[in-house]
């Protein structure tokens, strides 16, 4: 047996591209150390932020009471012991710690494609691996839902290597199921958000993963009530061909229905209304998320996941 990996994974963590290992989920350790930020498209700067930054996104937690003195945030004071002392007092806080972080990490039917480098999929859990490898370098419990079309698994936050060496198991699993074919009509990005927002508690860091093929009114209720006390990033995985057909599938096409006089003209409509309907989806993701605030960040699965960030300076 070959175990030679193909050239196009020679010098990447991926190993065919249609499954996922955990010896590639376990490859981003190292990554996690570093300051990262997402590179994104002119669509997207607007929203993009410096989460992966170590220092970005921890919350803080209640320490102690102290007299107020000159200088400090009037937005700290404890009225309430200003009121029973009659002098003024402020609170103070520290970092907190081991602050829970959820992945939502979808691996339904629509992930389970990729016209160039792997699957949506796969990029996906690869992604859920950097993030999960982030939280256990900032003390962080990890927890989530990891779910396909058939099954789910829920993780409550879990601290040290547990919950991130569970959370990798599960994406690994559920990701290489794959039940093509799947004859639920359920919509399961839908029923998993339901699932996520019992979940979480105020204060905690969430992180979608999906390509949001089945975002919808619903899922955008449940997304808004859960950011109202959570800080929420979006991940958008994409594929190229989702978005334009090829310049060769398209001249191929062109040509065939050429031999059919009208029939031209039809097929270049229906290219053209292809990529119309491709940006109105996208355009309605990107909609939805930054009426509510939340960053969105989008990924291709065309070409490897660390190409696509940067170290932060």
């Amino acid at each position: 047996m070959n175990t030679t990996k193909p050239a196009l994974f020679a010098n990447s963590p991926y190993l065919t591209g249609v499954d996922v290992s955990l010896s590639e989920l376990l490859s981003y350790k190292q990554q996690a150390k570093l300051r990262l930020q997402p590179i994104a498209s002119a669509a997207y700067r607007q929203l993009s932020g410096n989460y992966l930054a170590k220092i970005k996104g921890r919350g803080m937690e209640f320490a102690e009471v102290r007299r107020y003195q000159s200088g400090d945030d009037i937005r700290t004071i404890d009225w309430a012991v200003t009121a029973r002392t009659g002098k003024a007092h402020t609170k103070l806080f520290q970092e907190e710690k081991e602050r829970p972080v959820f992945i939502l990490l979808d691996l339904s039917d629509s992930m389970i494609f990729g016209s160039q480098f792997v699957f949506k999929s796969v990029q996906a859990c690869h992604l859920a691996a950097l993030l999960s490898w982030q939280a256990k370098q900032r003390n962080d419990r990890l927890g989530g839902i990891v779910f396909n079309q058939q099954e789910v698994a829920e993780l409550k936050p879990t601290g040290r290597s547990k919950g991130l060496m569970t959370f990798l198991h599960h994406s690994e699993r559920l990701c290489n199921a794959r039940p093509f074919k799947s004859e639920t009509s359920a919509q399961p990005l839908l029923m998993q958000l339901k699932r996520l927002s019992r979940l979480v508690q105020t204060g905690c860091q969430i992180h979608l993963i999906s390509d949001f093929s089945q975002l919808d009114d619903n899922c955008q209720k449940l997304i808004n009530q859960m950011r109202r006390h959570n800080q929420i990033n979006a991940w958008l995985i994409n594929d190229p061909l989702e978005s334009v057909l090829p310049k060769d599938a398209q001249q191929a096409s062109l040509k065939i229905n050429s031999l059919y006089g009208s029939g031209f003209i039809k097929q270049k409509d229906a290219l053209q209304q292809y990529q119309e309907a491709a940006c109105e989806r996208q355009e309605k993701v990107h909609s939805i998320f930054t009426k509510q605030g939340i960053p969105l960040y989008q990924l291709s699965a065309s070409i490897s996941l660390m190409e696509q960030f940067h170290a932060a300076q």
